[in-house]
């Protein structure tokens, strides 16, 4: 009983914040405390009694709050305190004290609904639902012909618990023209309580359709709900219910967009590419459709969709006034999409990339493209080995940049070509440049920590280490653990073999790593790997090659090498990297789930202190999670 009226009293609450099902509901709050309704604010002048009484009402002793509210109420017998009273009673199970509490408000108000049903609710805890039915069908029997009141009445109604009650309270009103009002919206939400999601579904549609100006209130209501339908359930319904009214009626511009936003909720891109084409082409002008289909797409790794969508706009040429964002977005999800494949890709790929990209900067111009000069720039000399183009492109995309953190990111990547082509001292003049203009923000310190390695590529290894410490306390969590390994590793080396002989080796191997110079990286590390059996040389050699199989997708050469170091070197300072690399090797390309699950498991059973233990368990729950084994 006392579960029942506890969750019936947060209904209330729930009814005004959201919209959602009552199981759900229930599930969530299990926590809060029971009461009727949620009491205005008490009056001042009372404040220090009356927040006593507060206190003790809110922490469960009912029996202290209601010789405070009894009193409250003697004083001033106002909604306010009588609802605090009524609850503080019904919590203590005093009904017949509740019953006389009641009849004195209606003595007071007698044609008030809600002491009405205060009185109707009282008899249903006592299980007296002749008197509880007799009340109740008086109420709804006599329902004005106001469409405030009659909203009030029912929501009354189902803060009480008698959802089926509301949802009839709707019904007649409907019938009788009652409020000259159609109550789609308030009686989907009575369905909702009542648990008929399918009559709720179609009220809804028919609100949107009826009142397209309020489509986006109808969307939230919708959005609530998916947000909270753990087996997707509620969301196959409605993808049902929209289906079929877009079908039946392809011509109503309402299910169309509809169907469209609900197909960007559950990420099904695919329907929503489908449908925003559709739409265009029945009612014209709807590009802004379109590229909203292609960003989203795009922001959640599904590149292929927002290119198809950006394709499809670029064909309209003029006719599409979004016409730069088009172009931009073309080039950067075909960008992503293509670097997806790694050092599969022929040049004659990336010369069209190349040519997307330079067709983009012309519609859209310098001032205002920093990541598209950026990725153009990345693309000129990284794949087409044309640096001079990159850092003549990057020059003109800084001389026209009005923000000085722009300026700072053209800048950054024109120190990271200049170090490709092993111009370092160039290359560092630029990064403290940076470093300079973007103190304290996490892209001076990306400078500060590319500056350093710079330093040791060169061999200069004591004053990379200087730099590099100073880094250890970043405010950026990722720059400061890069800053952390590479001073571990200088220091371990140079510990180890004094003269730093197999340190610039490994320094070389990294250099040419970043160059993208693999299998040069790839022979130095052999000739350290045979020229040492040290378990601390293995192990780092076996990780950088790892990372070099990574970043040429040969996913299942790093995952083989990742093994051997955890398997053979398990004290190994980059054994919990590697098994962390080798999950996610499995979780995201392999799509070997079982494994990675097993790798995630072994990271926080053998490495609890590793930086990736945290991770691990999150990753490990949420396999659990998805394969239904939690």
């Amino acid at each position: 009983m006392r579960n029942f009226i506890r969750n019936i009293i947060l209904l209330t609450a729930v009814f005004t914040a959201g919209f959602f099902p009552v199981k759900t509901v229930f599930s969530q709050n299990k926590q809060q405390k029971k009461s009727i309704g949620v009491p205005p604010k008490p009056p001042q002048k009372h404040y220090s009694k009356s927040n006593l009484a507060m206190s003790y009402y809110y922490s469960g002793q009912y029996d202290k709050a209601l010789q405070l509210y009894k009193e409250l109420y003697k004083e001033n017998p106002g909604y306010t305190y009588y609802r605090y009273y009524l609850n503080s009673l019904i919590q203590l199970k005093k009904f017949n004290e509740a019953e006389k509490l009641v009849k004195k408000q209606l003595k007071m108000s007698p044609d008030s609904f809600r002491f009405k049903i205060d009185l109707a609710y009282l008899y249903s805890l006592e299980g007296n639902n002749k008197k509880k039915d007799k009340i109740l069908n008086k109420v709804i029997s006599s329902l004005p012909d106001n469409r405030n009141i009659i909203i009030n009445i029912a929501y009354s109604l189902q803060s009480h618990g008698f959802f089926d009650k509301a949802v009839y309270v709707y019904n007649v009103a409907r019938e009788k023209g009652l409020g000259d009002y159609d109550y789609d919206f308030e009686l989907a939400t009575a369905y909702n309580y009542s648990g008929d999601y399918e009559k709720m579904f179609d009220l809804l549609l028919d609100y949107a359709n009826k009142h397209p100006e309020a489509v986006d209130r109808v969307k939230s209501r919708v959005q609530s709900l998916l947000l909270r339908d753990v087996d997707d359930n509620l969301s196959g319904l409605f993808r049902k219910k929209i289906l079929l009214r877009a079908q039946a009626d392809p011509s109503n511009p309402v299910y169309a967009e509809m169907l469209m936003w609900y197909s960007l909720q559950v990420k099904d891109f695919d329907l929503a590419l489908r449908q925003a084409i559709s739409i265009d082409k029945r009612f014209r002008d709807q590009e802004e459709k379109l590229l909203d289909v292609a960003e989203v797409a795009y922001s959640n790794g599904n590149y292929d969709i927002a290119v198809k969508a950006s394709e499809y706009l670029l064909k309209k040429k003029k006719k599409n006034p979004f016409l730069p964002e088009s172009y931009e977005m073309y080039f950067k999800a075909r960008l992503k999409l293509v670097t997806e494949k790694g050092n599969k890709v022929d040049k004659k790929t990336w010369e069209e990339l190349e040519k997307a990209g330079e067709t983009s900067l012309e519609n859209s111009g310098y001032a205002n493209s920093t990541a598209l000069i950026k990725d153009l720039a990345h693309l000129k000399a990284f794949r087409l080995n044309k640096p001079v183009e990159a850092i003549n492109l990057l020059d003109k995309g800084i001389e026209h940049s009005i923000y000085s953190k722009d300026k700072a990111v053209l800048k950054m990547e024109k120190a990271d070509i200049l170090a490709f082509t092993g111009k370092f001292w160039e290359a560092s003049l630029l990064y403290a440049q940076v470093e300079n203009s973007m103190k304290n923000e996490p892209l001076g310190y990306e400078a500060k920590f590319r500056n350093a390695r710079l330093f040791y590529f060169k061999g200069e290894f004591q004053w990379a280490k200087t730099r590099l410490d100073v880094l250890k306390g970043s405010t950026s969590k990722l720059i400061a653990n890069d800053a952390i390994e590479l001073s571990f590793f200088i220091k371990e080396m140079l510990e180890i073999d004094t003269l730093g002989l197999t340190l610039r080796e490994f320094a070389a191997a990294d250099q040419y790593a970043y160059q993208q110079k693999y299998d040069s990286a790839l022979i130095f590390l052999k000739d350290i790997e045979q020229s040492s059996s040290l378990p601390f040389y293995r192990g780092n050699v076996l990780f950088k090659e790892g990372q070099i199989f990574e970043k040429i997708k040969e996913f299942g050469k790093a995952d083989s090498v990742y093994t051997l170091l955890f398997q053979n070197y398990p004290e190994s300072v980059k054994a919990d990297n590697a098994l962390f690399r080798s999950a996610e090797i499995n979780r995201l390309y392999l799509k070997n789930i079982k494994k990675a699950g097993e790798l995630y498991l072994k990271i926080m059973k053998n490495y609890p202190e590793s930086i990736y233990a945290t991770e691990a368990r999150k990753k490990y729950r949420n396999l659990k999670k998805e394969n239904g084994t939690s």
